[in-house]
């Protein structure tokens, strides 16, 4: 006899694993990025008035959902820092930012019209590294506002996918002091410092003489990079200060996914 029967299991699972599938896109869903310029003309009639000079462009995720909207915030908060030196805690967009940066070189430029050089701002933004758990966004910015030179800076943010927050050096890595460790061996054989001599027995500036890992641990496709800006351990002739290592020979430091 034919069994005609329906036979609801295969049925069942089929369906169990469209919902995984979905659920499954849903939490590791893929963030889109572009590219976002912010004009200075955009806020200030620069035709008629002395305007600051900016380039500034903002990655920004397209994708909606609440982690796009956090990641968003974290780099926006980031580029507003470059142009916050007043650590001005209500400077909390940039465009706010920006116009506090155009106002105060205006009113400085009334006390001293005849000698001052109008003020700079570069900012470019884009992503270093991306995988299931981690993004990693680099920031390249220089600014001037007078004196003999201008500033340059490159931050690094590792941000976790699952939250869109940022992610702290000491929670990124396993064991904190064990990598310093580690990064301290190769740091010393890159920079060609005896064992048994001090950290800054060739010139660099550590405090206290003693090996500490940077602010900025950039991820890129194939590099974990430790970097150290200009005046963070050596003088501004020396520029910034980086070292690198294959991703693969560091990730077992890593309490997430870096490869």
């Amino acid at each position: 006899m034919i069994n005609t029967k329906p036979n609801t299991i295969p049925r069942i699972l089929f369906f169990l694993v469209i919902i995984v599938c979905f659920n499954s896109c849903d939490t590791n869903e893929s963030l889109i990025f572009r590219k976002r310029t912010i004009a200075i003309d955009d806020f200030f009639d620069c035709q008629t008035t002395n305007c600051v000079i900016t380039e500034i462009l903002l990655v920004e995720s397209i994708t909606e959902s609440k982690v796009s909207k956090s990641i968003n915030r974290v780099i926006e908060k980031a580029a507003c820092g470059v142009l916050n030196f007043e650590d001005d805690a209500s400077l909390d967009t940039i465009e706010k930012a920006l116009q506090n940066f155009n106002t105060s070189y205006q009113e400085i430029l009334k006390e001293f019209p005849e000698e001052i050089i109008p003020y700079e701002a570069s900012i470019y933004s884009d992503v270093s590294f991306q995988n299931s758990d981690i993004l990693s966004i680099v920031i390249d910015s220089y600014l001037f506002t007078g004196g003999a030179h201008g500033s340059g800076n490159t931050r690094y943010l590792n941000m976790d996918l699952k939250t869109g927050k940022l992610i702290e050096n000491k929670k990124l890595l396993n064991n904190y002091d064990e990598f310093s460790s580690f990064a301290e061996k190769a740091f010393r054989k890159t920079y060609e410092i005896p064992e048994d001599a001090s950290i800054n027995s060739t010139g660099f500036f550590f405090e206290n003489e003693t090996f500490i890992l940077p602010t900025n641990i950039g991820i890129t496709d194939d590099h974990l990079i430790l970097w150290y800006n200009q005046y963070e351990i050596a003088s501004y002739a020396e520029g910034p200060i980086e070292l690198k290592f294959n991703k693969k020979e560091v990730s077992n430091f890593f309490s997430v996914d870096i490869l």
